[in-house]
């Protein structure tokens, strides 16, 4: 009896520790969120809005089916298969700022804003991927996009993928790559009247 007591107690406390390490994470992804956040409004673009106007879109042309991260997988994997977005693509007003400014200095902002130790950043499953692309990066070869997606369906679980900072970050490469599908794509969009673009 004592045996299964003394296993009991030692499940609580090393299932007491993954939660907290789980919400430790969450934690730092929000205080990432907000850097990002304000890492965009130094550009007067509100980032949270327009990548949420962005996520509705994505629902509404059937790209994926719900906002969970199963269905970002889903769309990683078509991603891979087409290259490109299938058409609908309707959006047509795109942000230069967020096309073409990547956020630097988040983790800088979270250690000075928030007091958030740069171990807490690194020992993120995120912050760990991100490393490994900078590593390949730091290589000199070109990094195809299929990479990032691969790396993110593997690497990244459906509730990570959901957490702020790493959702923003996800359909922030997203909506680069649907403008990209748009209008650097080799074969050409027939819009709604038939004719092609």
């Amino acid at each position: 009896m004592n045996k299964l007591l003394l296993i009991f107690f030692l499940f609580i406390i090393l299932n007491a520790c993954q939660t907290q390490e789980k919400v430790k994470d969450h934690e730092t992804y929000t205080y990432l969120q907000v850097c990002f956040e304000d890492y965009y409004l130094n550009y007067d673009v509100e980032i949270t809005p327009l990548l949420d106007e962005f996520e509705v879109l994505l629902l509404k042309e059937g790209h994926i089916t719900d906002t969970t991260g199963e269905a970002y997988k889903n769309l990683f994997d078509s991603l891979a298969v087409n290259d490109y977005f299938k058409p609908p693509l309707k959006k047509e007003d795109f942000n230069n700022t967020v096309l073409y400014k990547n956020p630097s200095n988040i983790i800088e902002c979270a250690e000075t804003l928030f007091s958030v130790d740069s171990i807490q950043i690194v020992k993120t499953n995120f912050s760990k991927i991100a490393s490994k692309i900078n590593h390949e990066i730091e290589k000199g070869e070109d990094i195809s996009i299929h990479y990032f997606f691969d790396l993110y369906k593997r690497e990244l679980t459906d509730d990570e993928i959901r957490a702020p900072y790493i959702k923003q970050s996800v359909l922030l490469l997203l909506y680069r790559w649907y403008f990209k599908s748009k209008y650097d794509r080799d074969m050409k969009i027939e819009d709604t009247q038939g004719s092609k673009k």
